[in-house]
Order: structure tokens, then C-alpha cells, then sequence
């Protein structure tokens, strides 16, 4: 088994969301509830699925005066035949980063910004968040 950070990464993934190795459709949503009034809720998107590689975004879900609101988000993409993970872009309150690019040039954020994800993840892990499918509604049309 790989510990390496992008390792870790993917094996975080896999314990919050179930079957992440059987997602085959882009649009796929999750949802980790709060687990009280003043717990954070969390939604998962399969923005995009190619094969073994899907390209998912973390948001967290705010209630304001009863409409929600996804605020801070990370984007990562997956590699399922490797096994890894990396973050690709992330947006805090104050700011929007894009980790990674295609250029020949290293990117200084890369790696204290994937150190990060892949340990929010893992506190997720440990406060025992987890992600339930999200079913779409059948319309009555």
C-alpha cells in the first residue's frame, strides 16, 4: 500500500464517500448532514467521470435565513486506477487558488495546500462524517 500525501489522499476520499469506486456518472451528488444545529453539512459533486478519473467538488452547505448557500469549496481530481488524489483548485472565504495548472513550471502552493486537504479530510474522517447518495427526485410530468 502507497502512503505518499496523494495516496492518503484518495484513501480519505474513499472512507467519506461510499462507492467512490463504482461512480460512473458526472452530476452524482453526496450530502454528509450536520449531526447537530451547529454542525457544518457538506455536499460532494462528480463534476466530471472519465473512465477511472473523476473530477470531484467538496463544498461546504450554509443555511442563511433558509436558503442555502455552498461557500468554501475544494476540487479534486481522482484517479481510481492509481489509487491517488490531488487538489486542483480551492476557495476559502477570502480567496480562490488554482493548485494546479498545466505548465512546466512547479507550483510553491501545490504541496502545502494538498498537506492541508489531505488532513481536513482526514479530520472528516475521524469526526465521522460520511456522505450519503443523493437521489434524484422522479418527475410527475
Amino acid at each position: 500500500m502507497k502512503t505518499d500525501l496523494y495516496s492518503r489522499m484518495f484513501s480519505r476520499l474513499e472512507d467519506l464517500i461510499p462507492g467512490l469506486a463504482s461512480i460512473s456518472l458526472a452530476g452524482s451528488t453526496y450530502y454528509a448532514p450536520p449531526r447537530n444545529a451547529e454542525d457544518m453539512a457538506l455536499v460532494c459533486s462528480v463534476c466530471a467521470c472519465h473512465d477511472d478519473e473523476l473530477e470531484l467538488e467538496l463544498a461546504k452547505d450554509v443555511v442563511v435565513d433558509g436558503v442555502e448557500h455552498c461557500t468554501q469549496w475544494m476540487k479534486f481530481n481522482v484517479d481510481r486506477a492509481k489509487r491517488t488524489a490531488c487538489l486542483v483548485a480551492i476557495q476559502t472565504g477570502t480567496c480562490y487558488e488554482n493548485v494546479h495548472s498545466e505548465t512546466i513550471y512547479p507550483q510553491a502552493r501545490r504541496l502545502p495546500l494538498n498537506s492541508f486537504a489531505v488532513n481536513w479530510l482526514g479530520i472528516l474522517v475521524n469526526l465521522q462524517f460520511g456522505f450519503r447518495e443523493v437521489v434524484p427526485a422522479t418527475s410527475i410530468n
